[in-house]
């Protein structure tokens, strides 16, 4: 989870992934796309290597201004559904715009934590209670609870 590159900076952040597609699929792809040229798309593969996923910080920015300004009358909490895209980068950038994280899990929390969130900034909403949960509490983790027997 890491930016690239002072001409990617501003634009792009990066992830290293399990799987992708070949090069030339990436490149053929990159002619449709809405913010990588081929040439971007080639030059992120030969600057990360392969596989790698790339994400536009202008359109990430535009959505969470958006979903910021949405008209409220007693104050808005904008989350960010973490398990969408759990990229170190990306929950660094929200957290800088002050959008808050809903974890799904003890793990994501622990994530959300490690990538510089503060723990009341973040909302946990699971089945399962994490092992670790009374402690999440301590340090302000919010908890959505999603059925009576957790209030049990």
């Amino acid at each position: 989870n890491q930016s690239f590159g002072s001409a990617f900076t501003q634009s792009t952040a990066f992830s290293r992934g399990v799987t992708s597609p070949s090069t030339s699929q990436l490149s053929a792809n990159a002619d449709s796309s809405v913010f990588l040229t081929s040439e971007t798309a080639k030059a992120c593969v030969d600057l990360a290597g392969s596989p790698v996923y790339a994400y536009s910080l202008a359109k990430l920015e535009k959505a969470a201004d958006e979903c910021l300004a949405f008209p409220n009358a007693y104050g808005l909490t904008v989350r960010y559904a973490m398990k969408a895209c759990p990229n170190g980068s990306i929950l660094k950038f929200f957290n800088k715009k002050g959008i808050h994280i809903d974890a799904s899990s003890g793990f994501e929390v622990r994530r959300a934590m490690t990538m510089g969130v503060p723990a009341e900034n973040i909302s946990l909403s699971t089945q399962e209670l994490p092992a670790d949960f009374a402690e999440l509490v301590d340090m302000g983790v919010k908890v959505n609870a999603c059925s009576v027997s957790q209030l049990e």
